[in-house]
């Protein structure tokens, strides 16, 4: 699997697959908001922490069943596993469920485009096998330029609860992924499980302490249960990817995430804004963006 996973094509096309799981959990999100009532940030946050959890129960699971073995980090990693998982899901998502309680979806998909940017600018400060080459920094402007292209009208007004939330959320979104390519090589489902419960538990607490609900029901579990596959196998690969990658030709991928959202959110919600010929422009930048990001520049021996 790590031979196949290395191949720059396979890469691509994994990480791409990632941000399609993820972009059709948006609607589905939403769907199940309906169906459950669910109003309040806490009761937000408990939906969130019961999804998350679950996704790491089950990486656990097929890692025991894989390996014949209870999943298991050596004792000089826990920590480092520990951090993965409160920043990466945890810290990262209470900030990003709060923000976006307080924003619009316009601007919490550009800001969370950002993350791109921030994973190519700041990737070389953290690995010496990472560089920032004029070809990195076009690509991330190309693709951000894709993203601003269709929310032309958002950028009006700053609040430290919404937008300042979900720009945090976004900083420790790229954070957490470095921390997990550092922690994660050898364990990649190990980590993946133990990250995701942590950061479920994390989630769950605050909800609890909150008052949050969560309403059994077989639609209900039916959404949670499909929410935490996604983000169990998602989180998995995607992690593979950062162990064998470059942290910022894998995270530029992330610029994709609101358009696969917008295309899930046609056949699931029949909200019709992907047709729009601005939409068909933003892709086609997004995508120039991270061809330019990946691209590998010809040097003279």
């Amino acid at each position: 699997m790590q031979k196949i996973l290395q191949k720059k094509w396979v890469a691509m096309a994994c990480a791409v697959l990632c941000t399609v799981l993820w972009g059709s959990a948006y609607p589905v999100i939403k769907y199940g908001y309906a169906v459950m009532q669910t109003e309040t940030t806490a009761d937000k946050l408990m939906f969130a922490g019961v999804r998350f959890f679950l996704a790491g129960l089950m990486v656990f699971v097929f890692a025991w069943i894989k390996n014949r073995r209870v999943p298991t980090v050596p004792k000089n990693r826990v920590g480092g596993v520990l951090l993965y998982g409160a920043l990466q899901t945890g810290l990262m998502y209470i900030f990003n469920y709060i923000g976006v309680a307080n924003t619009t979806a316009t601007k919490t998909s550009i800001i969370t485009a950002a993350s791109a940017f921030f994973a190519v600018i700041f990737a070389p400060l953290f690995f010496k096998d990472e560089k920032l080459t004029a070809l990195k920094i076009i690509g991330v402007i190309v693709g951000m330029a894709g993203i601003l292209l269709i929310n032309n009208n958002a950028l009006d007004g700053f609040s430290f609860m919404g937008e300042g939330l979900v720009l945090i959320s976004t900083l420790l979104n790229t954070a957490g992924s470095f921390v997990g390519k550092r922690v994660s090589k050898g364990i990649v489902y190990e980590s993946t499980a133990y990250q995701l419960m942590f950061g479920g538990a994390m989630i769950l607490i605050l909800a609890v302490f909150m008052g949050g609900r969560f309403v059994l029901g077989v639609q209900s579990v039916l959404i949670v249960l499909y929410l935490a596959f996604v983000s169990a196998a998602a989180f998995t690969l995607w992690t593979a990817l950062l162990v064998l990658h470059e942290a910022g030709q894998i995270l530029v991928f992330n610029m994709l995430i609101p358009v696969t959202g917008a295309i899930w959110s046609f056949f699931i919600l029949g909200e019709r804004q992907i047709l729009e010929p601005l939409y068909l422009v933003s892709i086609l930048l997004t995508a120039a963006g991270i061809i330019l990001v990946n691209m590998k520049r010809s040097e003279k021996k």
